[in-house]
């Protein structure tokens, strides 16, 4: 009776390890949907979604605004400031984005009036992520398009949520290996005394 158990054992090892691309204790993980960068480890970007890491406090343009009072209102701030401006509606819908340097560049072309408005000017966002997208999507739509921050969007109105960066991402993967960090310090057991006994006293303490 044990010879044909130990053989069934082995057949269905064989069969799983053979058949399946995952083990059978990660499989029912990976049909959830989450992606396992290991074969017990779960991706961290796929934990955390963009919501919980774009920036919300965001300079956005509108689109009916000259470019004269826009380049003025940024001339001479010389700080290291939002680099992608989005220009929207009267309703807050994404129209396109522009770049100080894009506002610096159109300003300075003669054939120019100060007088163009900035939805003009706006140019069509390359890429563009949705607030309940997991950070491994929107990090491979910027390798896709070759950016390094996007704006965030409602998906059925396109209206305006804020931006994510490259920077916002690595730190949320920071985030996440420091809080792995804590959860796997070695915890320290205090010495196990059974009930009903007292600790040894040294006779010279006594």
């Amino acid at each position: 009776m044990l010879l044909p158990l130990l053989i069934g054992c082995v057949v269905s090892y064989a069969v799983s390890t053979l058949l399946l691309r995952r083990s059978i204790l990660t499989e029912k993980v990976a049909r959830r949907g989450y992606h396992l960068s290991a074969e017990y480890a779960v991706d961290p970007l796929e934990l955390l979604y963009v919501r919980e890491v774009m920036r919300t406090n965001v300079v956005a343009l509108p689109a009916n605004a000259l470019l004269r009072e826009v380049e003025q209102s940024f001339r001479g701030d010389h700080r290291q400031a939002q680099r992608l401006l989005p220009v929207v509606d009267a309703q807050g819908v994404l129209q396109g984005v522009v770049t100080r340097a894009d506002l610096r560049h159109s300003a300075a072309e003669q054939h120019l009036s100060g007088d163009v408005q900035l939805g003009a000017l706006a140019k069509q966002a390359k890429a563009e992520t949705y607030p309940d997208e997991p950070l491994r999507v929107a990090v491979y739509r910027m390798a896709e398009n070759g950016v390094t921050r996007m704006p965030v969007v409602e998906r059925d109105t396109r209206r305006l949520l804020g931006l994510v960066s490259l920077e916002d991402l690595l730190k949320a993967r920071s985030r996440h290996l420091e809080e792995e960090r804590r959860r796997e310090q070695i915890i320290r057991w205090r010495y196990f005394r059974p009930a009903g006994t007292t600790p040894k006293v040294p006779a010279d303490v006594a």
